[in-house]
């Protein structure tokens, strides 16, 4: 009964509080009049993908835990979080939020019943750090999984793309008309880099150079080879170079690191898979052999003694 008190009142507290922050936060008629009024044209790409929704209550309260995280300051989980996909105005505070409850909601489940019960602080301590770290590196991990799942698709489908991109530049159209089809075309078929084009192609319709919207292509996303396309690009256009030939033999080369990258993975399966057979494999192998002649030489050992 005495613990029922605190949590009634913790939980009217964080009801009032939240609901301030609702009303605080909340757009006014004439914002949304505006919104409504914005073409289409005008949303980024992540937003008419439905990949960057209008937060809701439970959004708006992480973002707002993300804002007392540690690490919000840390310029490497917004690249992180770029190079995964996620470029929402809030997503850094969203993922610093989630992973804030992540790892603080369990080590307070922990920690606080127990040094209410009367037991060991120390124990309790350890227990709620395990959980923090725990929650802290599953976050990291997911982040991490998800950026190199991102990144090893655009690489791949990089060389298909200045495929599709040669022959727009050779059929007559410009560079910036064959970005726009290109990322017309890729994202069709729900394809990262297709909706990357489309959002360079976005930023050159709305007045940005060329050079600046390549630029944060490549800066955006941390993909080496779609760094290297755009200096490529930027150099070529500059210097007035063939622009069809240029792409063409990129992509040839694009084509050859991946076929060699498949050549690599494949020559260090046999060293990834020696663990697994040392350790599941033989063991039962050798129990399956060797066993019945050790039952034999046992039986044997028994006979001998007995005749002694």
């Amino acid at each position: 009964m005495t613990l029922l008190i605190p949590a009634a009142v913790f939980v009217a507290v964080t009801l009032v509080l939240l609901s301030l922050y609702s009303l605080l936060s909340a757009e006014s008629p004439v914002t949304k009049r505006l919104q409504h009024l914005i073409p289409e044209t005008a949303v980024p790409i992540s937003a008419r993908h439905g990949s960057a929704p209008t937060p809701g209550l439970i959004g708006r309260f992480v973002a707002a835990v993300g804002q007392y995280s540690v690490g919000r300051g840390d310029a490497s989980v917004t690249r992180k979080l770029s190079a995964a996909g996620m470029r929402g105005s809030n997503a850094t505070l969203a993922f610093l939020g989630t992973r804030t409850l992540l790892s603080f909601g369990p080590a307070l489940l922990i920690l606080v019943p127990r040094v209410s019960s009367g037991k060991p602080l120390v124990s309790a301590l350890w227990q709620a750090g395990l959980a923090w770290a725990v929650g802290h590196v599953l976050a990291n991990s997911w982040l991490n999984r998800r950026m190199r799942r991102r990144v090893r698709e655009l690489t791949e489908t990089l060389p298909d793309a200045l495929d599709l991109m040669v022959v727009c530049l050779e059929s007559g159209l410009g560079l910036n008309a064959t970005i726009a089809r290109v990322g017309e075309e890729r994202a069709a078929l729900d394809d990262p880099l297709g909706d990357e084009f489309a959002q360079v192609a976005l930023e050159l319709r709305s007045g940005q150079s060329r050079e600046d919207a390549l630029r944060g292509l490549g800066d955006r996303n941390g993909v080496a080879d779609l760094k290297s396309l755009v200096g490529l690009i930027i150099q070529s256009d500059r210097l007035g170079a063939s622009m069809g030939k240029t792409l063409r033999a990129h992509a040839d080369l694009l084509r050859t690191k991946r076929r060699q990258r498949a050549e690599e993975a494949a020559r260090k399966l046999p060293i990834k898979v020696l663990f697994p057979l040392a350790t599941l494999l033989l063991p039962p192998l050798f129990v399956m052999v060797a066993g019945p002649a050790f039952l034999k030489l046992s039986e044997l050992m028994k006979m001998l003694t007995g005749a002694h």
